[in-house]
């Protein structure tokens, strides 16, 4: 399956977040802005310091009706020791069977763990997705919120 471009409506998928609640894409479509943060096994550096940056900044997404998820392919206690040692703000779902990594065309093994992000309006389009080519290429968690801010200009409502 060929990953979602800028301009495609994200399908709706569910994953279980660290607390075993059931997130839904659809159940935020109409209501926030979605920052799907995919961090492969959650083992690489840039992805750990990606996502303290980002935890930094959390009020800032939030105040831009935005909500964070970083997506971590594993089994439920590799997913949670990422949990645990990052101990972002936002909610750390479990990508158990990679699905949701394939989909979104993001790092499927250790050695290939740089985060892709994908940036999804309220209504499930695809408006930004950055893929890091190397631990320098990663984007910065400033660049991910000038996209949501960017979105919330375009369609205010």
């Amino acid at each position: 399956m060929p990953e979602p471009l800028v301009g495609e409506i994200v399908p709706d998928f569910a994953l279980f977040s660290t607390t075993g609640t059931r997130v839904r894409v659809s159940d935020y479509r109409g209501k926030r802005n979605l920052v799907l943060i995919f961090c492969g096994t959650g083992c690489c550096e840039s992805v750990r310091s990606l996502v303290g940056e980002l935890s930094g900044m959390y009020a800032d997404f939030v105040a831009e009706e935005a909500e964070l998820f970083a997506v971590v392919q594993g089994a439920d206690r590799e997913v949670e020791d990422f949990r645990r040692s990052c101990d972002p703000p936002f909610p750390v779902l479990a990508d158990k069977e990679g699905h949701g990594h394939d989909f979104f065309g993001a790092p499927a093994s250790e050695q290939d763990s740089l985060p892709v992000i994908c940036v999804v309006d309220r209504y499930g389009e695809v408006w930004q997705v950055f893929r890091a080519v190397d631990s320098e290429a990663s984007c910065a968690a400033r660049d991910i919120l000038d996209w949501v801010r960017y979105i919330n200009l375009e369609c205010p409502e």
